[in-house]
């Protein structure tokens, strides 16, 4: 979840989610049983438990008056059938306003994970993607001398499925073009979590 505290007492918090939650049926499945392995290897199972068709959410408190709305952005990606995941901004924006969010895109009908950007402001959205490239957890690191928002690069795993290997990549911020790609010379299995250390 992305937090956000603006200058009027409101609390804002914009997280990816289903686009309605009666869509998962609790009292049939625990969010869990996703993450069991006889489970996991069940396609039918999974594209028919989990709701593949995710939404930006963004909830806002005031703290002054404890009202609250909540408020989603249109739906501008594609593939629609996909879970987004993992949101990332320029950490210089922590708790300020925003327009530039990084996700993982899944896509489960294909198995298959990309990089897309979404652009809170206009709602559009851009996604990058190679047959078999499956990116994992994206991490911001701003250009020290950048002046935008996006001025920077987003880095991830990428998990390589028609031969188990892995690389890291290194994206414009901007328009997600490649800058780079590093061979990890060892096989690393899919990983969640990631983090940019400037120092």
């Amino acid at each position: 979840a992305v937090v956000s505290t603006q200058s009027t007492g409101e609390v804002v918090l914009d997280v990816p989610a289903t686009s309605d939650v009666n869509e998962v049926d609790l009292n049939a499945h625990c969010l869990f049983d996703v993450l069991k392995i006889p489970n996991c290897k069940d396609t039918e199972f999974m594209y028919n438990t989990m709701p593949w068709n995710s939404t930006l959410r963004r909830f806002i408190l005031n703290v002054n008056t404890m009202q609250h709305k909540i408020e989603d952005f249109p739906q501008s990606w594609t593939p629609v059938d996909t879970l987004v995941e993992f949101p990332m901004i320029n950490p210089a924006y922590y708790g300020k306003s925003y327009c530039f969010a990084y996700f993982q895109q899944w896509q489960y009908s294909t198995n298959n994970m990309f990089l897309m950007k979404y652009d809170l402001c206009t709602g559009k959205a851009i996604s990058w993607r190679e047959k078999n490239k499956n990116v994992l957890e994206p991490i911001f690191a701003a250009d020290p001398s950048g002046k935008s928002e996006d001025d920077g690069v987003i880095m991830a795993q990428v998990y390589d499925s028609s031969d188990a290997s892995t690389e890291l990549l290194v994206w414009d911020a901007k328009d997600l073009t490649v800058l780079a790609r590093f061979d990890n010379l060892v096989k690393v299995p899919f990983t969640i979590h990631g983090w940019w250390f400037a120092d």
